[in-house]
């Protein structure tokens, strides 16, 4: 895979690369936001109405170990926040592991897909892990229960997550001008939301057609933005 970085405003860079190569190079950020890889078993059995025999997923997944290594790192960076959805076989090992896992969330899919082998009950939710560094914390949710409800969307990424949940989480974790980093940025929601709602961002993806989905929807969100935000 070749390298490559797009700087498409202040503030607003984006790295074609394996976050673990760009991480020790971001410097501190103040919250990430995410939604890393799930695990191989997780991967082959995304089925679709169109086809029960082949995965939907055609990226690769993440072992348990490497999503702990990657939330170290993360947490060793992020001066707040670390929150990012993840499979619950992962959150278990967050739990078991030396992260400062502070809650388990949950996403409540009200549209998310049946069970199409009729053998066993569907998902319906995915877990959401959120953790701080050691040290006092806030956030703008105030009494807020770590649940949310907000229906799926679809889009140019197999797992793309919708823009209404990540802006709520920019809003209750995050404070307008701060630096959201999004390092398994996939095609770029959360970069979509952070220029709309006034953060800058950081984002990585490592495979290069779901970078230049996450380029274009960045840029045209940035268009929609004050004209000084625009790429020159």
């Amino acid at each position: 895979m070749k390298r490559r970085t797009e700087h498409l405003a202040e503030g607003v860079t984006l790295h074609l690369a394996d976050c673990r190569d760009v991480l020790p190079k971001v410097g501190r950020i103040d919250v990430v936001i995410t939604d890393p890889p799930y695990g191989r078993t997780t991967h082959a059995g995304a089925r679709s109405a169109k086809s029960l025999t082949r995965s939907q997923i055609d990226f690769r997944p993440i072992s348990a170990a490497e999503l702990v290594e990657t939330c170290q790192s993360l947490c060793a960076i992020a001066e707040r926040w670390v929150v990012m959805t993840c499979e619950w076989q992962h959150a278990a090992a967050l739990e078991a592991a030396d992260v400062p896992l502070v809650r388990l969330g949950v996403w409540v899919k009200p549209n998310a897909a049946p069970q199409f082998s009729g053998d066993r009950p569907g998902m319906g939710w995915e877990a959401v892990a959120i953790l701080h560094r050691k040290g006092r914390k806030r956030w703008n949710g105030g009494g807020h229960h770590a649940v949310w409800h907000c229906p799926v969307e679809r889009g140019g990424h197999p797992t793309q997550k919708p823009e209404r949940l990540v802006t709520d989480w920019l809003q209750k974790f995050s404070n307008p001008g701060e630096t959201i980093l999004d390092p398994f940025m996939g095609s770029g929601t959360t970069g979509v939301a952070a220029v709309r709602h006034g953060r800058r961002f950081v984002g990585v993806e490592i495979e290069p057609r779901y970078f230049d989905i996450a380029c274009a929807r960045i840029s045209a969100a940035l268009k929609q933005q004050d004209p000084e935000r625009r790429r020159a």
